[in-house]
């Protein structure tokens, strides 16, 4: 019988982390979900990780507050995400900012 529990009964290693199955299913769905998001979108998202409000991120941007938020919900939408912070949590898992 063998002292360590192989990694491969719970879950795979991908880059030296090991990480269930259910785990890896998430992370490809979240990397699809969040292919389909534009340039402009990422930009937002990005800012938004950063803790910046919306005003800052028109400002950084050089669009109006209004075009943000409408691109935070096309984002949203890609992603289905709930809430802002998921967007950007969603986004960061997958990668995309």
């Amino acid at each position: 019988m063998n002292a360590f529990p192989s990694p491969i009964s719970s879950g795979y290693a991908a880059g030296g982390e090991v990480v269930s199955l259910e785990q890896a299913r998430n992370r490809r769905q979240f990397a699809e979900r969040a292919h389909r998001l534009s340039q402009r979108e990422r930009a937002v998202l990005s800012e938004l990780a950063h803790g910046r409000p919306t005003d800052q991120i028109a400002e950084t941007l050089f669009l109006s507050p209004h075009t943000v938020r409408s691109h935070v919900k096309g984002a949203m939408r890609k992603l289905n995400a709930r809430t802002r912070a998921h967007a950007v949590a969603i986004a960061l898992t997958a990668g995309a900012i």
